[in-house]
């Protein structure tokens, strides 16, 4: 039994006397079983995870089988627990990039995404600089200067004076800009942005892979109309701005001295030619339901996603803070609930387990169950969706004695009780880890809104609650390993988790 740390009068009637039995439940979450899955779930067998490979199937259906083993209903026709998401694989046929009369293929001195982009084909089109490519009333980069039709070289950031506070808001945050949307709406056909020669030199593998984009439409996911864009190394840049008798450091410098824009016409031409396949594909995304005792009630989301990075050239990313973590966590949050089953206690709301494919390639399998849900979204009372657990962040590695924690962000938009539920399901586990409200901060608050499976149901009106560990030292890559879980923790995170998903299917 746990102790509890604060008076019984302060506890919810969730944790009362009358659901003893579901606290007694939580204290089984089992180390051993959140061992093993993530163990398979990371190996080297299972190649990373890549969406809609056979890995990723292969983990889909080890997850389906632990659903139907602890008593999980199948949502679709003939016990299917199995969501398909069609997805595009985009593989490059062809890519070259003329300046003027020379001609360079993709990765000399320039590359793309191709996930990004479609089919382009564009021929001796003028070029212009425009900055940041940002049109605000108090900095606007395109007052001098026309862009339709044109093509437009680009720098990252916003302008910023020298004690560190950005022009647009006074602050040391930056604004929330849409420049894709800006650029459409000025008729630029393109950009090319200067990427300097850290980050240019990462490791390029990574774009030569066939990639991955949704094949549907929603609100959401709109990158097929987005503007083209090809990141440029510092002399492919300066090859196209000699004409203008300048370089792309020299309009840096005086767009950071003057804090004015630096926008010109170059006297240089660009022909840009990507030619992508797309071809058809489905992932899984895995859902099990457990019924709740009120039909009228609505329903609970938890989830996760078990897709990561696969294996690129001969390198495999296991993956396993991100996010095998999260998979077992509710993989073992399904387990729990059958054990609360068997003591005679069942959830007052339905409870939707769901496990995404495709959240690295851009939350797809979120965004799918978003626009087709298996319960009404009008009627879901929240979603709690965990992405990464037991592993301590950088922020709290060698720097904080107070190593057992979990980050919190809570968006109770419509004020169903969301913090109160995670917070009495805290009280109930005797405060065993701090709850850490740091990303709730505003300047982090949107990175971690839109940053995983959680958001496509926020934009739909779903209140919901995340619970991570942040970014370890290994995120995304190679040495993202199951030996470096921290399994006490994950399991004191599972708890939680559990608790909180009974309050909220309960309160």
């Amino acid at each position: 039994m746990f102790k509890f740390l604060v008076p019984f009068l302060f506890l919810s009637l969730n944790v009362s006397a009358q659901n003893k039995k579901v606290i007694k439940v939580a204290e089984e979450t089992s180390l051993f079983e959140l061992k093993k899955n993530l163990y398979f779930l990371a190996s080297n067998e299972m190649q990373g995870r890549m969406t809609a490979s056979k890995e990723d199937t292969l983990a889909s259906i080890f997850i389906r089988d632990h659903f139907k083993k602890h008593g999980l209903e199948a949502p679709y026709e003939n016990g299917n627990y199995f969501q398909p998401v069609p997805l595009l694989r985009k593989t490059l046929k062809e890519a070259s990039l003329s300046i003027g009369n020379k001609t360079y293929q993709n990765l000399s001195g320039w590359y793309f995404s191709i996930a990004g982009n479609n089919l382009t084909d564009l021929k001796d089109l003028p070029v212009v600089f425009a900055g940041y490519g940002i049109e605000d009333e108090r900095y606007n980069d395109f007052s001098n200067i026309d862009v339709k039709g044109k093509v437009l070289i680009l720098v990252n950031g916003q302008p910023r004076s020298a004690d560190g506070k950005y022009v647009l808001t006074g602050t040391e945050r930056a604004a929330t800009l849409q420049i894709q949307r800006t650029l459409k709406e000025k008729g630029a056909v393109a950009v090319l942005l200067y990427t300097p020669a850290g980050r240019f030199n990462t490791d390029t593998a990574r774009l030569l892979k066939p990639a991955l984009s949704p094949g549907f439409t929603t609100s959401r996911i709109t990158t097929s109309t987005n503007v083209p864009v090809l990141s440029l190394s510092e002399e492919k840049i300066n090859e196209l701005l000699a004409p203008a008798n300048t370089t792309i450091k020299a309009l840096q410098e005086q767009m950071t001295k003057t804090l004015q824009p630096q926008s010109i016409a170059v006297n240089n031409t660009v022909s840009i030619n990507l030619n992508i396949e797309a071809r058809k594909e489905v992932a899984p995304n895995v859902i099990g339901i457990i019924n709740g005792t009120d039909p009228a009630a609505g329903a609970v989301i938890l989830s996760a996603h078990h897709d990561h990075d696969g294996k690129i050239g001969n390198v495999i990313y296991p993956g396993a803070v991100d996010n095998a973590s999260g998979t077992v966590a509710i993989m073992e949050v399904a387990r729990l609930m059958k054990e609360a089953g068997k003591k005679g206690e069942r959830p007052k709301r339905t409870i939707i387990f769901a496990s995404f494919t495709g959240e690295e390639i851009g939350l797809v399998g979120s965004s799918y169950l978003a626009e087709h849900p298996v319960f009404p979204l009008d009627k879901t009372h929240a979603i709690l969706n965990i992405d990464m657990m037991g592993r301590v962040d950088t922020f709290y590695s060698g720097r904080r004695a107070d190593s057992m924690y979990a980050y919190i962000l809570v968006q109770d938009t419509l004020n169903r009780g969301l913090r109160k539920a995670l917070f009495d399901a805290h009280e109930a586990t005797g405060k065993e880890l701090k709850l850490d409200p740091y990303y709730e901060q505003p300047q982090f608050m949107q990175r971690r809104l839109a940053g995983s499976d959680q958001y496509p149901f926020f934009l739909k009106g779903v209140p919901f609650i995340r619970i991570d560990c942040g970014f370890s030292k290994d995120y995304h890559r190679p040495t993202d390993t199951p030996d470096k879980i921290n399994y006490e923790l994950l399991q004191k995170q599972v708890r939680l988790t559990f608790l909180t998903v009974w309050n909220l299917a309960n309160d």
